[in-house]
């Protein structure tokens, strides 16, 4: 007697990598260019032909190996096969390509439809107008009469940006800064604006809706410049050094009845800063009130008026030329 209970043997794959039914997830990948990973799942089931048989065997005698006619493949199914697996590994190749294929495509999709709209003439124009605004010049309009008679209310200007990146400001020129209520005293207590709120304030019609004291812009003229000791009495005269300074763009000075006039100021400028007022005194809160300028918050030069037209033009070179008389000692 001799014993059928033995198992059957694993059908051999190439190159030694036996295919069962519990190989492992690494397995398939690693063999994913093999011939053999497509092949049917049930015929890593079937019996080795070549297994030796467990029979016993006569003396002198070869052990003969055993076929099992329900297991051991014939020549036309094993042909089969073999096309079954070079059509699965086809399939399998052409999925793998079709999902390459389709999120390339996606992507390829997304980055046409940005383009078209970063190539929209809106787009350009806005941003054209954002690196303008923000390098060379920028727009601006008189809210106030503290620059009268040079500047009325409503005038448009622009204002150079460039000329301070490469010298300090001139006395006698007006500049454009930011609002005080950034860097003086007067600014404490105040709440600061939310991120890119005074970004902004400088688009086209959004001014009001998000306006913030320290989003404002200022407009004054140096008057005094690092170093100097500066003195303004309470006419609003300015003296420079104990010299007078001409001020041929000033037209009124204050009077005893006019309370912003009652600031008067004496004291010697720091460096890196400039004092800065409005040419109309009785009217302009500048910087009798908050002290001097820090140069780093001027934003740039007033250059030229383009509105009204009748107005338009650079400022005329007068309104640039303050310069001392020697007229002796300030007035009490």
């Amino acid at each position: 007697m001799y014993s059928q209970s033995a198992l059957p043997a694993v059908r051999s794959a190439p190159h030694g990598a036996a295919v069962t039914r519990n190989s492992t997830l690494a397995s398939e990948v690693g063999c994913l260019a093999s011939l053999h990973c497509f092949r049917n799942p049930r015929r890593a089931e079937t019996v080795n032909a070549e297994q030796p048989s467990d029979r016993p065997t006569l003396a002198g005698q070869n052990p003969q190996p055993t076929h099992d006619p329900d297991t051991t493949p014939a020549d036309g199914e094993s042909h089969g096969q073999e096309q079954e697996d070079v059509d699965n590994r086809a399939a399998v190749l052409q999925d793998l390509h079709n999902t390459s294929a389709t999120g390339s495509s996606r992507w390829s999709r997304l980055g046409a439809g940005l383009l078209s709209v970063l190539a929209s003439p809106s787009v350009l124009v806005l941003a054209s107008f954002i690196t303008l605004r923000t390098l060379v010049v920028e727009a601006r309009f008189i809210p106030t009469e503290s620059m009268l008679p040079a500047l009325q209310v409503d005038d448009r200007l622009l204002v150079d940006k460039l000329s301070y990146l490469f010298r300090t400001p001139e006395r006698g020129e007006i500049v454009v800064f930011h609002s005080p209520y950034r860097f003086s005293p007067i600014g404490h207590g105040v709440s600061d604006p939310f991120r890119g709120q005074c970004a902004l304030t400088a688009l086209p019609g959004l001014a009001r809706v998000f306006q913030h004291p320290k989003c404002d812009a200022y407009i004054k003229r140096v008057v005094a410049l690092p170093g100097e000791r500066v003195e303004v009495d309470p006419r609003g005269q300015v003296w420079i050094n104990g010299e007078r300074l001409r001020e041929p763009y000033v037209d009124r000075t204050c009077d005893d009845l006019e309370p912003l006039c009652q600031q008067p100021l004496s004291a010697q400028v720091p460096p890196d800063h400039v004092l800065v007022l409005g040419d109309n005194r009785p009217n302009s809160q500048d910087g009798r009130f908050w002290g001097f300028l820090p140069t780093d918050q001027v934003i740039g030069r007033a250059w030229l008026r383009f509105w009204p037209l009748e107005t338009s033009g650079p400022l005329p070179p007068g309104y640039g030329t303050g310069t001392l008389s020697g007229l002796g000692q300030p007035t009490p």
